[in-house]
């Protein structure tokens, strides 16, 4: 019996990296320097005439992985998207970059996860100190953004996908095709009320109550994908680069947040559905978005034990499950018109 290699690829992964800019002083605070903050977690993943590697111990055509990391770095400090907020164009440029150099590679596969850093709002820009050293804090409440300090506001993460794939001969014009995922992950949201869960379907193995009120508690993850994505180097800038990444991105999560805490939730199912149909109606662009929505149950303690009434108008105290959770998702897209 003989074997052949069915695909592979290979690369480097988890390349963290962390890009301060600097920018011309704010006129709020001409004397502090204002800098940009950007967290990356980078994978880059090659693919290509890398077979003999496999199958004969034959290095001479892989690029070394410790290559692969280099590089990240390097077009990090070089981009032409210098603070790396936007990352669908930093992905652009890892992709474009070793389908350029390397001759033999005919696809590139970009993970990048952007870490949310958020500008701390401070009500004062000079230094303070405790009472004990005679300076006191300030007592106003109003604040302002930090020129360059910061705070990591949530888990949630921006995250983006990018397949290149070479479609010239190589030594031609280089000609890309790219399958792009944009999306956010890990968004941690929770409503008090306003959400139910009832009329399920019930056979012998039930015993989950009807549920007129309850707590809704999720950790989002969401992706979008765009449509065809083709790209001739050199003949001016691309479709690619024309589209507001960062407008779809803001988009996108206000909509989440906006339906997930005004919507009178039936099911999770329904949310989901809800936040997806409005993203495809909004955004053109925007070919499906996908959703997961684990379902973070929080059940009701029973206090009636103790003598405590903790049911309907008087249920105050409840306690999380961490697992087993539910566990629903769903792919929003266009209909498609009958010809």
């Amino acid at each position: 019996m003989s074997t052949i290699i069915a695909n592979q690829q290979y690369g480097k992964d988890k390349v963290r990296l962390v890009k301060v800019t600097r920018l011309p002083p704010d006129p709020a605070a001409p004397h502090l320097k204002h800098q940009i903050v950007t967290e990356l977690t980078v994978r880059v993943l090659l693919s290509g005439d890398f077979d003999a590697s496999y199958e004969k111990a034959d290095n001479s055509l892989v690029v070394p992985t410790d290559t692969v990391k280099n590089t990240i770095y390097i077009l990090a400090k070089k981009s032409s998207n210098p603070t790396l907020q936007t990352p669908e164009l930093f992905a652009r440029e890892l992709s474009l970059h070793f389908l350029s150099k390397y001759s033999h590679i005919s696809s590139v596969d970009v993970l990048i996860e952007s870490h949310n850093w958020t500008r701390i709002q401070t009500t004062t820009f000079s230094p303070v100190s405790s009472s004990s050293t005679g300076t006191a804090f300030p007592t106003t409440t109003t604040t302002k953004e930090h020129p360059h300090s910061f705070y990591r506001a949530g888990e949630d993460k921006r995250v983006v996908r990018l397949v290149g794939t070479r479609t010239s001969e190589p030594g031609k014009t280089l000609s890309v095709r790219y399958t792009l995922t944009s999306g956010l992950k890990d968004l941690y949201v929770l409503k008090t009320t306003g959400s139910s869960f009832e009329n399920f379907h019930k056979c012998e193995n039930t015993t989950l109550p009807e549920m007129a009120d309850r707590i809704f508690s999720t950790n989002i993850d969401a992706t979008w994908s765009y449509g065809p994505l083709i790209e001739t180097v050199g003949s001016g800038k691309s479709h690619y680069e024309g589209l507001n990444f960062d407008k779809f991105f803001a988009g996108v999560k206000q909509m989440t947040l906006d339906i997930f805490a005004n919507h009178d939730s039936p099911s999770v199912q329904n949310t989901l559905y809800r936040i997806g149909d409005t993203v495809l109606k909004c955004f053109r662009e925007v070919a499906e978005v996908s959703f997961v929505l684990p379902n973070k149950h929080a059940f009701l303690y029973d206090l009636e034990r103790f003598g405590l009434p903790n049911k309907g108008d008087e249920a105050e105290v409840f306690y999380p499950v961490a697992d087993p959770s539910g566990y629903i998702s769903a792919t929003i897209t266009r209909k498609q018109a009958h010809l």
